[in-house]
This record gives C-alpha cells, sequence and structure tokens, in this order.
C-alpha cells in the first residue's frame, strides 16, 4: 500500500521532468510517507516541508550539528538571507578533502539574518533524515559581523583553509574558538571559497 501511494504521489509531483527528475520525485514522496504518512497525505503541502529533525527516528539529522552550505545551494557560501557570524578552528583535520594535508581548516556558521526568513525553516538537508539539520541550531560564535545584534539560528557551515581575520569579505576577528570534535565533518561538496593567500593559516 505504501509503495502504491509513494510511487501516485512521485507521479503526480513529476509533471515534465526527465526520468532524474521524477525519480527523486519518487523518493522523497516515499520518504515523507515512511516517516510522517499522515502529515503528508493529509496536510497541505508537499512532502518538501515534512522532512525534519523530528520527523526522524535517526541519521545524521539528528547528530545535533549543522549541515554544509554546499549541500544545499551547491556553493561553499552563504546563502541569501544569511550573515557570516562565526568560527571555529579544527586543530587536528587528517581527512582528504579541503585543507587535505595542512592539518587544520576553519568552520564558519551562516546565521540567519535577524528578521529575514530562512526557506523552510528547521529542517534536514535536501529533506533527508540522512543528512545533518539547516536553521535549527540558535547559537553564535560571534567573531564576525558584530555590529549585526541578537543570536539567531546557525543556518549552514563553511569551510575555509584561511584563518577568517584575513578574508575581508567575512569582516571577523581573530579571537580563537576549537572544536576538534568537527574535524570528522566533510562533504564532497566542499570546494575553496577563497584563493589562499601565501604564508596563510593558523593562530
Amino acid at each position: 500500500m505504501t509503495q502504491r501511494l509513494a510511487r501516485a504521489s512521485g507521479e503526480a509531483l513529476a509533471g515534465r521532468t526527465d526520468r532524474r527528475g521524477f525519480l527523486a520525485r519518487v523518493a522523497l514522496a516515499g520518504s515523507a510517507l515512511a516517516v510522517a504518512p499522515l502529515r503528508y497525505l493529509l496536510r497541505p503541502g508537499t512532502a518538501w516541508g515534512v522532512i525534519g529533525p523530528g520527523s526522524c527516528s535517526g541519521g545524521l539529522c539528528n547528530d545535533g550539528y549543522t549541515a554544509f552550505c554546499c549541500e544545499i545551494n551547491g556553493s561553499n557560501t552563504c546563502p541569501p538571507t544569511t550573515y557570516v557570524a562565526g568560527w571555529w578552528k579544527c586543530t587536528a583535520f587528517r581527512g582528504r578533502g579541503l585543507c587535505h594535508g595542512q592539518g587544520f581548516r576553519y568552520y564558519i556558521d551562516c546565521n540567519r539574518t535577524p528578521g529575514a526568513s530562512f526557506p523552510g525553516g528547521c529542517h534536514c538537508a535536501r529533506n533527508d533524515c540522512g543528512r545533518r539539520r539547516l536553521d535549527c541550531n540558535r547559537f553564535r560564535y560571534g567573531q564576525c559581523n558584530t555590529h549585526v545584534s541578537g543570536t539567531t539560528e546557525v543556518a549552514c557551515r563553511l569551510v575555509v583553509c584561511q584563518h577568517p581575520a584575513g578574508i575581508p569579505e567575512f569582516n571577523c576577528n581573530s579571537t580563537l574558538k576549537v572544536d576538534n570534535t568537527t574535524c570528522s565533518h566533510d562533504n564532497r561538496c566542499l570546494k575553496p571559497l577563497v584563493e589562499q593567500l601565501p604564508g596563510a593559516g593558523g593562530v
């Protein structure tokens, strides 16, 4: 029964799209039916609106950390309606991705701009319980754009290899915060944000 509903929902969503788009819609409808069947079938809206941390019994969406911005916009940059609010350093990076071989990297929080809305509010990245959350954690390290008052939700995160205080567009100070528990957080979509300056690096 659930498979028939998922297939029918996917077909209704597909419209005039290619096969890949159709399959993505079927998978999305199936996920919505699996985690919140009554809400998906009986309430207005689409599958995109129902996959949030509270809908997931497990997966990265419930590990308490925020997803990378590139997972939603394809770019290692803050999306619209957000601003650079703070940063921390991972001092023991051993991964193979961005900043490989450097031994450290910097994580940047893109917080929701006060007074603005982040699309979808608090939900799992790409509405997938296997991805970390977006716009859920109300927190601010606070070394960047200190003229912006208050604390809003961290919408998503960036990664850079250069000290954030050396990137003028970020408007950050050099107050050091360290969190090595995030050194294992990575994603294939992470790409260099800016040209790394000669000699740029850690504190």
